[in-house]
């Protein structure tokens, strides 16, 4: 397969996918009505089969109980355990394909598969009960001075939390609990290889939404019931610590000396993270001494730093000597680079008296470039955009070039027929990748100083796979372009020695790497994108430190973000069918570009939405169904208003509902519309304050802007035009 044809099947796949996430193009399966029940049994059987080994006696009996259910009732309970969170209202509670509902309830409870709203379910029910039902709660059972109504339902929930008694509490009985929740979630991250709150993942699968899991792409493996409990263990209290309150937080670290000792990479990996987090949480709490404590649990790189760095600020003799043999023994034997440059760095600073970070001295260097303010959401594209002007060779890299060499290269070692391609191999998380297969891996980076023959060998490869799942692999359009231009610029043995650093230490080094690929005199450097504000992340710190040393040039942008009188802007109004992008369609567009406050062009074309307009648009539009029969439809005139975009910023009075509406009909026809934004009601908003109406019909009255055919597209885009050069002044002004 040449190429350009694997390059066409590349793009066949990403729009079949764009069309799933959107609907464009594209309806759900006819699903029959016990679908999601069918679907639910098929999982069972499933982890049943594939993980029967790693199924204790409260999962087995879950699966078992589930089966001897009657049909109505299991409906109920996979109903129930599909929706959010895990106390439900009984009487909103009703399908019509579930017959005799309220007996449904009753053989639920007597399998246990509801439980009654006790301590444990007790925040659960206040943050499902509708707020003016948690005030009326909160009014009859705690003194109503405590609290003010307007307050958000989350602090009203905590404060309910704290003041009640889940014992005294007068529930009514028709809430309900779901039952059984740990059992399930354990059956569910045995499937997924993550915790999962409800079945809403099984759910987009049932509708097509994302791929079916197949017999190669399901969990996590486990050698013994043991490594998979344990390891559910920390995924669920990392899980439950992300979404629950200092109560949790509290709760986790009293519970410490319960935890199970972690006995494989992914247990292990959690453990760490946990104490991590929980250290962190300690630390805002001003308890230095636990998170002290729970940082020396763990030899993960951030957990000797916060070490090192609470240790020292301590100022005793004591402390400082320690750090300074801890430091020592760092720098002799990192765990990592991430923790050399950290030991090295802080070691400098501390004992050879060095007055800046090497972070600081980093950013001091940056190039500093001033851009327009519009590009301020999207300052890696107002960067690229700056250099592509130059006439550089500019690519958006970051991490998808490195991941997409390094996987295609390594692809059959990697994936040996034995596991799942969509999540990452086990190889690479345990980190033994390159100690088992180190001749190989050698051979094919020595590959590497002869480009075409090593791009031969990817395209081979890219040729076979194209269309396979990869947790390592993107299979973007330009993947190539930009391994090509890599592999062919850089200076001899560089990529070869990160993708070494990578097949020695994933974890470490899968991440980090600059935004930008430059290619200028036949070299290839890279750029990291920072503005004001911004700090360089340790990640980023190791991985440029590391590109330096294989020999890539690397440089830091620093934004400063002004006014650029020749930034040209195209300022839009659309009339549409109605105002749902992807449902309603385009039946007009006006558009004028400005540059330096003068309009130097504009568009404008009626377009057949092929459907019909709606009387009620028409009354507002004046556009009839007879004046659009004979207009273009929108593919005829796309690419047109792509090229009268050019480089310019997208402007329009309401940015969100035009650009949606433009990037919505680009998603139909399979192609991309993105351009930075500016909304002159939100900048009118900033600039222009006191008014007592933003719309544009009643700013044109203010301002005595022209505004004859209002809901026309060219005359609101021209008025919306006049506002933006108010804007721009006042912005020049600032």
């Amino acid at each position: 397969m040449n190429r350009a044809r694997a390059h066409d099947h590349v793009r066949a796949e990403q729009r079949r996918f764009r069309r799933a996430k959107t609907g464009s193009a594209w309806k759900p399966r006819e699903l029959p009505q016990f679908y999601y029940l069918t679907h639910f049994n098929s999982f069972l059987k499933d982890v049943h089969a594939k993980h029967f080994d790693l199924l204790g006696k409260v999962d087995l009996g879950f699966i078992a109980a589930f089966d001897a259910l009657p049909r109505n009732a299991q409906a109920t309970y996979v109903r129930m355990a599909n929706r959010r969170g895990y106390v439900f209202d009984r009487d909103k509670f009703a399908y019509d394909e579930i017959t005799d509902q309220t007996q449904q309830w009753v053989t639920l409870r007597d399998q246990n598969f509801i439980d009654p709203i006790a301590s444990p379910l007790f925040r659960d029910w206040l943050s499902s009960l509708p707020k003016p039902d948690l005030v009326a709660f909160m009014t009859d059972t705690m003194c109503a001075t405590l609290f003010k109504k307007s307050w958000k339902k989350s602090v009203l929930v905590d404060l309910a939390q704290s003041q009640t008694d889940p014992s005294d509490a007068v529930i009514p009985e028709r809430y309900v609990g779901q039952g059984r929740r740990e059992a399930l979630q354990y059956l569910l991250f045995l499937y997924f290889g993550r915790i999962e709150d409800n079945l809403q993942t099984l759910t987009h699968r049932d509708l097509g939404l994302v791929r079916d899991t197949n017999d190669d792409q399901s969990g996590p493996q486990f050698d013994t019931p043991q490594e998979a409990k344990i390891a559910f263990f920390y995924a669920k209290a990392l899980h439950d610590l992300r979404n629950g309150t200092d109560f949790d937080a509290t709760r986790f670290c009293e519970s410490f000396d319960t935890w199970p000792r972690p006995d494989c990479d992914l247990s292990t990996r959690h453990h760490d993270k946990l104490l991590q987090k929980l250290g962190g949480w300690s630390e805002r709490q001003e308890d230095h001494d636990r998170a002290l404590h729970l940082y020396t649990q763990s030899d993960a790189p951030l957990c000797n730093e916060r070490v090192i760095r609470i240790r020292w600020t301590r100022n005793a003799d004591e402390d400082r000597q320690w750090c300074k043999a801890r430091l020592e023994s760092l720098i002799e034997n990192p765990g990592s680079d991430s923790e050399a440059s950290f030991a090295e760095d802080f070691y400098a600073r501390k004992f050879h008296k060095k007055r800046t970070s090497a972070t600081t001295d980093l950013l001091r260097t940056a190039t500093v470039l001033t851009l327009d303010e519009a590009f301020r959401n999207q300052p890696e594209r107002a960067v690229l955009k700056h250099y592509k002007a130059k006439g550089i060779d500019t690519y958006r890299s970051e991490n998808v070039p490195w991941r997409n060499l390094f996987g295609l290269l390594f692809w059959d070692i990697l994936h040996d027929g034995h596991q799942g391609r969509r999540r990452l191999p086990e190889i690479l998380r345990a980190g033994g990748f390159y100690a088992a297969h180190q001749t190989e891996i050698e051979a094919r980076l020595s590959r590497l100083d002869n480009p075409p023959l090593a791009l031969l060998d990817l395209l081979r490869t890219l040729s076979m796979h194209y269309s396979e799942d990869s947790a390592l692999v993107h299979w973007g359009s330009r993947s190539l372009d930009r391994i090509k231009a890599l592999l062919i610029h850089a200076p001899r043995g560089g990529v070869a020695h990160l993708l070494r650093l990578m097949s020695q230490d994933w974890r470490g080094t899968k991440d980090g790497f600059p935004d930008l690929m430059l290619i200028e005199d036949g070299r290839v450097s890279f750029v990291e994108v920072k503005t004001v504000g911004d700090s360089l992340r340790r990640n980023q710190l190791t991985r440029m430190r590391q590109l330096s040393a294989a020999g890539f040039p690397i440089k830091i942008a620093k934004i400063e973000w002004a006014v650029d009188p020749s930034q040209p802007y195209v300022v839009v109004d659309v009339e549409t069918t109605g105002g749902r992008p992807g449902l309603h369609r385009l039946t007009e567009i006006g558009a004028v570009k400005m540059i330096g406050g003068k309009v130097v062009d504009e568009f404008q074309t009626l377009l057949n939405p092929q459907r019909s307009i709606p009387p009620n648009i028409t009354r507002i539009t004046n556009i009839t169904n007879e004046m659009v029969a004979g207009a273009p439809i929108f593919l005829e005139i796309a690419e047109q208003f792509r090229e009268f975009m050019g480089d310019s910023i997208f402007a329009a009075h309401n940015v969100n509902f035009d650009y949606g509406f433009m990037s919505a009909e680009y998603e139909m026809i399979d192609q991309r519309f993105r351009y930075p934004k500016l909304c002159t009601v939100a900048s009118m908003r900033r600039f222009y304050p006191g008014h007592r109406s933003y719309s544009l019909k009643n700013l044109c009255r203010d301002f005595e802007i022209d505004l004859k055919s209002h809901h026309r597209a060219l005359c609101d885009a021209k008025a919306a035009a006049e506002l933006l050069i108010l804007i721009n002044e006042k912005r020049m002004m600032d």
